[in-house]
């Protein structure tokens, strides 16, 4: 009988042994993703080794375990871990125990499983009540059950929340904003206000006692919805340029000049085939006010108006879209995939809802609140592995500010379309072309990403073609097209610094009667982009061009500054 003991006695050592002799490869694949293995195999893979670990009963398991019980808030590896320190017995475990006991941020599943854990340790958990000193709230209060850790016997102090060990805190979803509501079937959205001003001065000069102002500014308004079976937009936009002088007693003169234009359009769609309605307005208004500063018969004020209203109809092939809110998701996941803190692919759902959490933060001055909203949305939807460091988060942030994912158009449309117009025009001697007009329409608009959304060619071209048109009557017909590559750069960690680009144009058109010949203008640009912040930068380029036989070689500074774009594609 005492063999048989000494036998199985033996047998249990030498089991136990080779579990122990596991642990070090179970902690290797723990921490670290084999490099031939894929990232949904390692997550299973790797809670099956957390468990093991667990039941070890090696004490070398102990930190491993608990640095995944701290940090895997939203994945079942957390809970594995949590539940493997109360198996394992280590009274090293109880302060990280304690401290999720404490957690309000964490799910009650994870909370009831330290607890029992405790337990396992010795430590029991008293019921939640306010605690002392303070206006309400409830947090938990540990108390162990035998001596040794409890000291003198005085009560413990209050544990920590987990937030002070953690990067960005315990922000969660009760700071986020509202979202735009959009439809299921919402394949791209987009809603966009700019605004630019050119000129601005105001003077006075007190040695001829007259003042002075100037200025030239511009808005514009885009927004659009992309449907599975419909699509419209509408696009705003007004230019004013005004001008004031007024020196001391009776003469002033004044000028300005407003340009607005309005544009809206309807798509239904039967597959890749759409028809389509589009409406047009254009308004530009002249004022002048010249007020002599002797002879009142002398002033001047005049205001002319001129407007352009159209409609059309026709039908079209396929879709461009704006898909810069896509990349953004996509550069998200190529971050965490680099820095190995993604625990699954970014599913549509989850994509839907941080590019809505974007576009209503757009207005924001801080990126903050769309940093510590974005991991909250990451780590509920189990796809950020652990808390991110100072590193990931800078690079996060990165991509949040990045301003080169606006106006990515990706896809081809080509649309034909027949338009009726009226222009309105002051009387003039000259043969200006006024009244009823009707057109055929044509355009197509062309976009891809390539390399990683980091290169981009796209294109547009159109043409027109008046009908019933009299001999007489300017422009027939006119056709142009345009190319782009832009190249977008980044600096080491996702900084984005700016873009190059290179722009090709070509027109042509007629004036129309037999005394105006056709015209013909090719151009060519190269130019860089540094950005300022999210939507503003400093542009300079190169120009050149031939326009009916002259040669134009120039330049070009321009600075731009707008409000933040809201979009969205699926």
């Amino acid at each position: 009988m005492r063999a048989l003991v000494v036998i199985v006695v033996c047998a249990l050592a030498s089991v136990a042994h080779a579990q122990n002799a596991e642990v070090p490869g179970l902690i290797k694949l723990v921490e670290q993703q084999p490099p031939d293995m894929d990232r949904s195999a390692w997550k299973d893979k790797r809670r099956d080794a957390t468990r093991k670990l667990g039941q070890s009963k090696d004490k070398r398991a102990v930190p491993v375990l608990i640095r995944i019980a701290e940090t895997e808030t939203f994945d079942i590896v957390g809970e594995i871990a949590i539940e493997g320190l109360g198996t394992l017995g280590d009274r090293s475990a109880v302060p990280v125990l304690q401290k999720i006991v404490a957690d309000t941020s964490r799910e009650e599943s994870q909370r009831d499983l330290a607890r029992k854990s405790l337990a396992k340790l010795g430590v029991a958990v008293a019921a939640e009540t306010p605690p002392v000193g303070t206006g309400g709230g409830s947090a938990a209060t540990v108390a162990p059950t035998t001596g040794g850790d409890a000291g003198s016997g005085s009560p413990p102090p209050p544990p920590e929340t987990s937030g002070g060990s953690m990067l960005l805190g315990t922000k969660s979803a009760e700071e986020m904003p509202a979202l735009p509501v959009l439809p299921d079937d919402v394949l791209a959205a987009y809603d966009r206000l700019t605004f630019a001003g050119g000129t601005a001065s105001l003077g006075y000069d007190t040695i001829r006692k007259r003042l002075s102002f100037a200025a030239d500014v511009a808005g514009l308004y885009q927004k659009r919805i992309e449907r599975e079976k419909m699509a419209w937009g509408v696009d705003v936009a007004a230019h004013v340029v005004t001008g004031l002088i007024d020196p001391t007693g009776r003469a002033q003169s004044r000028g300005a000049q407003l340009d607005l234009n309005a544009a809206a359009e309807a798509r239904f769609y039967s597959g890749q085939v759409y028809g389509i309605g589009k409406a047009a307005a254009a308004t530009h208004v002249d004022y002048i006010s010249d007020v002599d500063p002797t002879n009142a018969m002398a002033d001047v004020k005049e205001t002319k108006v001129q407007a352009d209203l159209e409609i059309a109809i026709g039908g079209g092939y396929g879709r461009l879209l704006d898909i810069g809110a896509a990349i953004r998701v996509r550069r998200l996941a190529r971050t965490l995939e680099a820095a190995r803190a993604l625990g699954k692919p970014i599913d549509a759902a989850t994509s839907k809802k941080l590019q809505l959490l974007w576009w209503s933060l757009r207005g924001d001055r801080s990126s903050y609140r769309s940093l510590v909203a974005t991991v909250a949305v990451l780590r509920e939807a189990g796809i950020l592995l652990g808390e991110p460091d100072a590193g990931v988060t800078y690079e996060i942030l990165n991509v949040l500010r990045d301003s080169q994912l606006y106006v990515r158009p990706s896809g081809v449309d080509v649309q034909l379309a027949f338009g009726e117009g009226y222009l309105q025009r002051p009387d003039n001697p000259m043969n200006i072309e006024r009244g009823r007009i009707e057109q055929l329409l044509v355009q197509a608009g062309y976009g891809q990403q390539l390399d990683e959304d980091e290169l981009e060619i796209s294109g547009t071209a159109y043409g027109r073609l008046r009908l019933f048109a009299a001999d007489t009557d300017p422009s027939p017909w006119a056709a142009g097209a345009t190319a782009r590559l832009r190249r977008f750069t980044y600096g080491e960690h996702g900084d984005p610094f700016g873009l190059f680009d290179v722009t090709g144009d070509v027109r042509v058109s007629t004036d129309g009667g037999m005394m105006s010949p056709k015209t013909a203008r090719i151009a060519g640009e190269l130019g860089f982009t540094y950005l300022l912040n999210q939507a503003s930068g400093v542009r300079l380029a190169a120009q050149v061009a031939e326009d009916g036989g002259e040669l134009f070689v120039g330049g070009q500074l321009t600075a731009t500054y707008g409000l933040l774009d809201g979009t969205f594609a699926r």
